[in-house]
């Protein structure tokens, strides 16, 4: 929601619209329990389809891998318009790349999956190690070390005016302007595909794992296997997070030092802690039956998860942008909070009755009749 509504640099640079202490409390909350935590959850259950998808191949004999690379293909694609119409944050065209890179180790071996899982999450923390370590060597020399200063000060300048004129032109500018910021915020984001994303590869290699362990189909089992990791991630996604909301409040995404190395190893450790406490927490309480009715509704929004997530960038895009309501800037991080729940009670509301007439979300129906390049039933019987 955040995103939605404040220019990039004030939710990666190290700034922010509001500092009073309700905000700057709701702001942690955030950082703490959901920042960084529901996409990799997303990508657990986007490594399990996969593994469906090839697990329906093989006893069909179908040759379904060139199927799954078009699926992929047609979600880049998706994510592209997503980014030129909508919003710069976009997942999709993350999912889409790395989701070609997942095809790679459909045949390995669990173990070679797990190690990779292992190197690809360890990977973004590497880098930015290396790129901090290196400019930290460059500052041993005085001359070197008052140059990159200047430039860090030039940079905040430079950040600063840039959320000023984003604020203005997301709040008042055309759709071309809104358009070429959008672009420009975009150019920040795709360089997460190297020093921040690629965990969504271990992530998805984690959910064949899963998915070839059966450990959703014998919850009773299941659940016994997930404790154990919820027993070892608890304390890590405790410390982690900590680190990560820690650094946060005076760090940045954009400056490359040692705040943003915590700030990096913080979210990417903390965050992928965090979901695993969070998927043994729900499935033990489905498990249980503490959610009744409420899992059977909230589960209409996961079967209809694409459009759901398209059409809350039309709804937020609207709230926020000129050619809408205009309120960009305006909302603030409390606010925000109240207004996104509002959105997913709509969302739930409005999931359970289209479920009713039809079998598929409208963009899900879209993408899966691009992938079979046949049309597929839309109505129920």
């Amino acid at each position: 929601m955040s995103f939605f509504n404040s220019p990039f640099f004030t939710q990666s640079g190290g700034f922010t619209l509001w500092d009073d202490m309700p905000n700057q409390i709701t702001r942690m909350f955030i950082w703490f329990f959901f920042e960084g935590k529901f996409y990799p959850l997303f990508a657990i259950l986007f490594g399990i389809g996969f593994y469906f998808f090839m697990q329906k191949a093989e006893n069909s004999h179908k040759p379904v891998l060139f199927r799954y690379r078009m699926r992929l293909l047609y979600l880049l694609l998706f994510g592209a318009l997503h980014v030129l119409l909508l919003w710069y944050a976009d997942i999709l065209v993350i999912y889409a790349l790395f989701g070609f890179v997942m095809t790679w180790f459909r045949n390995k071996s669990n173990k070679t999956l797990i190690v990779w899982a292992a190197i690809f999450i360890m990977l973004p923390i590497i880098l930015i190690g290396a790129i901090v370590g290196f400019l930290e060597l460059v500052k041993l020399v005085p001359e070197a070390a008052a140059e990159m200063e200047a430039g860090f000060q030039a940079q905040q300048q430079y950040i600063k005016e840039t959320i000023e004129k984003a604020i203005l032109v997301y709040s008042e500018g055309s759709f071309y302007e809104i358009f070429k910021m959008r672009m420009f915020e975009y150019s920040y984001v795709i360089y997460g595909i190297i020093f921040a994303f690629p965990n969504v590869i271990s992530l998805f290699l984690i959910g064949i794992y899963l998915g070839r362990k059966r450990i959703f189909h014998d919850l009773s089992a299941g659940l016994r296997s997930l404790r154990k990791v919820f027993y070892w991630c608890l304390p890590i996604a405790l410390v982690f997070n900590s680190i990560y909301v820690y650094y946060a409040l005076t760090g940045s995404f954009i400056m490359p030092d040692w705040d943003q190395f915590m700030m990096v190893t913080g979210t990417m450790i903390g965050g992928t802690s965090m979901m695993f406490v969070y998927l043994y927490v729900l499935t033990y309480l489905f498990y249980k039956g503490f959610f009744g009715k409420i899992a059977n509704v909230i589960s209409k929004v996961g079967r209809m998860a694409f459009t759901n997530y398209l059409t809350q960038s039309i709804i937020c895009t609207t709230i926020f942008f000129s050619y809408g309501f205009g309120l960009y800037g305006q909302v603030n991080y409390w606010q925000g909070v109240l207004l996104a729940i509002a959105i997913y009670i709509v969302q739930v509301i409005w999931s359970h009755y289209w479920l009713k007439y039809f079998r598929f979300g409208p963009f899900e129906w879209l993408w899966r009749t691009l992938t079979y390049a046949k049309r597929q039933p839309m109505k129920r019987n």
